[in-house]
């Protein structure tokens, strides 16, 4: 079990708030029906809570509280939508929380469905209040075959998300939020951070590199100018792309990855000692190179076997044909600047 550290920043003179994240190895052992909850509405308290983020699957968790008195859920925190959402067994439309709404929302390669609540969220400490949420009753996607979460929060544009809100009252002292990946995870017990409203620069070097995102798509959307990998280049003419937190791979179009796979000479596993040997594949993104080395884009699973960190992007919406998930974030400490509608990039210090 691995620990990580997640920092909430409420105002400049504020306290700083630790919260332990845990990474893991354990299988998948409940799904989202397993896991079905009911909210219960009353006025909220004042005090903080920790979160807990939780790695397993390849996924990076947290737990927040919603409601009052407030429950805990297990949460997919994803940089590609700007709901929260989490399962329900009813929703009395009657209570003045809920507000007799359909929740009708797609989701990778499926739908939820549910209603629409207002209640008070708490996450790191800090409390957002009237937050709009869907209670969910049905999904139709096969994204939860694979993880073990109660829900999802979003952290992308949106004027009902939370971070929005977080925003709006002026709950964080900037309009930004930041993440570091600890990538001698296996080594320590320190996994990683999530800061609301700064960066810690302890845990990067030199300046941010920046590019701005296209706010109109709603997502964390801007454009990698190509990639290059050995001698062969990818995306000349550039090609639409989001960073994803919520996604621990890397995604592109099927014929790329392909290209990628036969140009380092690995389709899906490869020997753990031969990782070194691998050649470095450049992302160039608002005109600057981001390296990532063998040892970024192979995932170890377990002693001796180790995997290609690439594959067909499942999220084929808005012209985006690139996802950079985890493995890119554990390489380059990412700034989410909804100030000034940019991402900053920035090599992690390991």
């Amino acid at each position: 079990m691995t620990v990580i550290t997640v920092i909430n920043f409420a105002s400049i003179n504020a306290e700083v708030y630790r919260i332990p994240l845990y990474k893991t190895y354990t299988s998948v052992e409940t799904s989202l029906t397993e896991t079905i909850r009911h909210l219960r509405h009353r006025r909220s308290g004042s005090g903080r809570t920790d979160i807990t983020l939780i790695y397993k699957d390849l996924q990076y968790y947290g737990t927040i509280e919603i409601g009052t008195p407030p429950q805990e859920f297990k949460i997919l925190f994803d940089t590609s939508s700007s709901d929260l959402w989490v399962p329900s067994k009813d929703c009395d439309v009657s209570q003045p929380a809920c507000y007799g709404v359909t929740f009708d929302r797609p989701y990778h390669d499926g739908r939820v469905y549910g209603n629409l609540s207002i209640d008070n969220v708490r996450i790191g400490g800090l409390n957002v209040t009237s937050q709009m949420f869907g209670e969910v009753f049905k999904f139709t996607t096969s994204f939860w075959d694979n993880v073990q979460c109660d829900g999802v929060l979003g952290m992308s544009y949106g004027e009902d998300s939370v971070f929005q809100n977080m925003i709006d009252q002026h709950v964080v002292s900037q309009p930004i939020f930041s993440v570091y990946l600890n990538r001698n995870y296996e080594d320590s017990h320190f996994g990683g951070k999530l800061l609301l409203g700064a960066t810690n620069p302890s845990h990067y070097v030199n300046e941010f590199k920046y590019v701005n995102v296209n706010t109109q798509k709603r997502y964390w959307q801007f454009e990698i100018n190509r990639i290059e990998v050995k001698n062969f280049g990818l995306c000349a003419e550039g090609c639409q792309a989001i960073v994803n937190m919520g996604f621990s791979k890397i995604g592109g179009p099927p014929r790329d990855i392909a290209t990628i796979q036969e140009q380092i000479g690995v389709v899906d596993r490869v020997d753990c000692n031969e990782i070194s040997n691998l050649p470095p594949i450049n992302f160039v993104i608002g005109g600057k190179k981001f390296r990532l080395t063998g040892k970024d884009y192979i995932v170890k699973v377990t002693e001796g076997l180790c995997i290609l960190a690439f594959e067909d992007n499942p999220f084929n919406i808005n012209g985006i044909k690139w996802i950079l998930g985890d493995v890119f974030i554990r390489r380059y400490y990412t700034v989410f600047d909804m100030g000034n509608n940019r991402l900053g990039f920035a090599l992690a210090r390991h």
